[in-house]
């Protein structure tokens, strides 16, 4: 939520300065990777934190996969279809860089 949250304030700077096109960029970067997070934690967090170690690996291993998937489609897809690529990368790595400040052990 908070990489989304990001997204949108640095895509409504983005569209007050740059205009529509490149506000719409940014969001649309953001909104990749935080899709791509979304599978991850749907892939790994989301199921029975009580499974043998073997099955919790291969959650950890096809969720890291398939979020690399989402993000490098998502982005190829974006950049591709219109989009100001410059600002699909720089919502990226506005929603990435929200991920890793809201880390938990970053807080203490």
């Amino acid at each position: 939520m908070f990489q989304l949250a990001l997204g949108l304030a640095a895509a409504a700077v983005v569209a007050a300065v740059m205009g529509g096109a490149a506000g719409l960029s940014t969001l649309t970067g953001a909104v990749v990777i935080a899709a791509a997070q979304f599978v991850f934690a749907w892939r790994t967090e989301l199921r029975s934190r009580t499974a043998p170690a073997a099955l919790q690996f291969g959650r950890l291993l096809l969720g890291t996969v398939l979020k690399w998937g989402v993000i490098g489609a998502g982005l190829v897809l974006a950049m591709t279809q219109g989009l100001v690529p410059a600002y699909v990368l720089g919502g990226a790595v506005v929603a990435t860089l929200a991920q890793l400040f809201s880390l938990p052990w970053l807080l203490r």
